[in-house]
Order: structure tokens, then C-alpha cells, then sequence
């Protein structure tokens, strides 16, 4: 049978270093390779930056073993989550095979209280703020907070909040008692040789190099377009550009380590052009079956064109009643809106969540491209 690789994560806290060093002699007993910092990770070389090399491990590993204590572990502020909590993600998103095990004290008051505080927390924070809170502002209400035990690093709580919201089942863990690995194993590695993980396809360079060939087929169609005799074909235009957006992935990143999928958005279906005059924006041009309005009031702060302008930067808005982006470029005196389809999982609170990574993931696909559609917004007549 085809060997199991098991990362063992947790954090360095006296309550959990016999149950780890137990599941890692039992595992390996069992023929199979658990991974775990003490045993056979470890700080070497010295030079290696060892974040990076524990989420390498949990990308190369078949299941995702987590004992959760009464420790948060070391926070890293850039990235604003835990080395643990990172490595979960990381397991998360790579969709290895999770089997998370929490202290029966800390689940207890998690889903007796902290849960449900963290839930109205968030609720209250967006509605006064207009945005979700970030985790240092999580943890700092969780300091104050007068019902939860103050022996319990307030991480742990954000840390489960997040498992409870993402539906991972937490297993019961009595830190007394000696876990069986043998008989809880037994099923799941019997099909190891099925949980091996598959070969990796990614190739950056081959990416770049597509992004820039799209650029340039954008820029042949462009050229090979003829004015017609009243003028700039500006449909022609908006047909070419809008052609080429397509859509994908929407990834939240954590600081410089780890990321992870948090939706997908559809090729674009549309576009529309729209150039300042006076105190307004007016209509100059749309290509598909979109919205759109003679002109709005530069002062309209219900039109994204309006705001787009008024902001002097691109950005992607959103519309929850259409489930749609609409992403803006603004250069010059023109505002170019393309709409793309948002997947159903998005609605506004999930925006508000991840705008920034929605911003980043539409915006910066195809710096090529996009800087082609700036090249052309430059050029347009006034």
C-alpha cells in the first residue's frame, strides 16, 4: 500500500506535545508519513524561511491533522492570522483531507458563547463601518470581552470561528486521554494510495507569456479596426476589449505566505464608455445587452461611473440584485465599466469581506491587457 503522508499541526504548547509525538510514533508505525516541525521538518537549513516551509509541507501532504489547545500561537501581523491557522488554509484551500480535533473545554465555550459574540460582532461592525472588521480588531474586542476565560488566548476563538463558518467538523479532544490512532486510521489510510496527491501543472512562465499574446492579439484586432466615416467605432472598440476579459479566481491573500479561493467571477458580457462633460458623464458608448444611462451627475453617488471619476482610481463594484462586478477604468476624462457575472455564493456582505481581493483578482489578471485599455482610453477624442 501507497504511503500516507500526514502533516501533524499544532501549536508548541505543553498540553499537546505528548498527543502529537503519539500520532507521529503511531503513524509511522502504521507504514505511513506523518510530518511533523520537532521530528522530521525542523528549523533547518538555517537560511529557509520556516513559515514557507511548513505550508510547502501541507501542500505536499495527503491529510491535514490538527489539534487545537488553549494557544493561538505566533501571530504574524502582515499576514494578520497564525503559523497554524495559516497552515490551515493552506490544507483548506489545497483540499487535503481535514481532521481537526479541539480541547472539550475550548469547544464548549466556543459554541456556548464565543461563537455567537463573534457573529454579532461582525454584524454590528459592518453596519456601523461599512466593512468587515480586520483580525487585529477582532482580537482586540475579544481581549475586553468579560465571559470568556481569560487562560485562553483570544486567537483561538477567531481561529474556530473560522473553522465553525468554513463547516469543519471539530472532533472532541480530552487532553487525559490516549487518542487510539490505529483503530481511527484504520479506514481513512487503508485508501491512501487514493489520497496521494496529484502531479502539479503550474507554470508561471507559460502564464505570462499567455497574458502577454492575449495583450497582442488585443492590439492586432484594435489596429485592424477601420473608423467609420462619422468617427471613432467606439462599439467595435468595446467589443474587442470586452472579448478578451475573461474570468476566474478570487483569492484571499495573507500577507506574503499563504492564499486561498473565495469565489470565481464569468467572462465579461459587456461594457460600457462614458467621457466627462461639464458636471456630468455622459454616454458615449456600450457594447451587449447592458444597462445604461445618458449621463450622470458627477455628484451621483448611486452611479459606480460618477464615483469611479470622482475617485481618480480602478475599482470594482458590486450589485447584489444582479449579482454582478462591474469593474472601472478610469483615465483621462473616460470611464470604461465591464460587467462580469459574479458567481451566486457572492451577495454584499461577502463583498465587503473580500473587495480587495476581488479588486486585485479582476484588476490585475492581465496587467498586459489592462494596460493596452488604458493606452486606449488615452487616444479616445473628448
Amino acid at each position: 500500500m501507497a504511503k500516507t503522508k500526514i502533516f501533524i499541526s499544532s501549536v508548541n504548547e505543553d498540553g499537546l506535545k505528548r498527543l502529537r509525538k503519539e500520532a507521529f510514533d503511531e503513524l509511522r508505525k502504521l507504514g505511513h508519513e506523518p510530518i511533523m516541525w520537532e521530528e522530521n521538518l525542523g528549523p533547518w537549513p538555517a537560511h529557509t524561511d520556516t513559515v514557507s516551509k511548513c505550508l510547502d509541507a501541507v501542500g505536499e501532504a495527503d491529510i491535514f491533522l490538527l489539534f487545537v489547545g488553549s494557544r493561538g500561537g505566533t501571530y504574524y501581523k502582515e499576514a494578520q492570522r497564525t503559523v497554524t491557522h495559516m497552515e490551515f488554509i493552506q490544507a483548506y484551500d489545497k483540499n487535503k483531507t481535514l481532521l481537526v480535533f479541539v480541547d472539550t473545554t475550548v469547544k464548549a465555550v466556543f459554541f456556548g458563547t464565543a461563537r455567537q459574540w463573534i457573529d454579532d460582532f461582525r454584524e454590528q461592525y459592518i453596519s456601523e463601518a461599512g466593512r468587515s472588521p480586520s483580525a487585529d480588531e477582532v482580537l482586540a474586542a475579544l481581549r475586553h470581552h468579560p465571559g470568556l476565560p481569560a487562560h485562553i488566548d483570544p486567537y483561538v476563538w477567531f481561529l474556530l470561528h473560522d473553522l465553525s463558518v468554513r463547516n469543519v467538523f471539530m472532533d472532541d479532544l480530552s487532553l487525559g486521554v490516549t487518542i487510539d490512532w490505529r483503530n481511527y486510521f484504520s479506514d481513512l489510510l487503508r485508501r491512501g494510495s487514493m489520497l496521494l496527491p496529484l502531479s502539479r501543472s503550474i507554470a508561471e512562465t507559460g502564464r505570462r507569456l499567455a497574458q502577454s499574446d492575449e495583450a497582442f492579439r488585443l492590439l492586432s484586432e484594435l489596429i485592424s479596426l477601420q473608423p467609420k466615416t462619422g468617427g471613432t467605432d467606439y462599439e467595435s472598440i468595446l467589443n474587442a476589449v470586452a472579448g478578451r476579459m475573461t474570468g476566474g479566481r478570487i483569492e484571499q491573500r495573507y500577507g506574503p505566505y499563504v492564499s486561498e479561493k473565495v469565489g470565481t467571477y464569468g467572462d465579461c458580457i459587456g461594457a460600457t464608455l462614458y467621457v466627462r462633460e461639464g458636471d456630468k458623464m455622459r454616454f458615449v458608448a456600450k457594447c451587449a445587452d447592458v444597462a445604461w444611462n445618458r449621463s450622470f451627475r458627477l455628484d451621483d453617488k448611486s452611479s459606480y461611473v460618477a464615483l469611479t471619476y470622482q475617485m481618480n482610481k480602478d475599482i470594482v463594484h458590486y450589485t447584489q440584485s444582479k449579482t454582478m462586478f462591474y469593474a472601472c477604468f478610469k483615465h483621462g476624462e473616460h470611464v470604461l465599466t465591464l460587467h462580469y457575472p459574479a458567481d451566486p455564493d457572492w451577495d454584499n456582505r461577502k463583498y465587503i469581506t473580500y473587495q480587495e481581493s476581488v479588486n486585485d483578482a479582476i484588476m490585475n489578471k492581465n496587467p498586459y491587457v489592462v494596460l493596452m485599455v488604458k493606452m486606449i482610453l488615452g487616444g479616445l477624442p473628448t
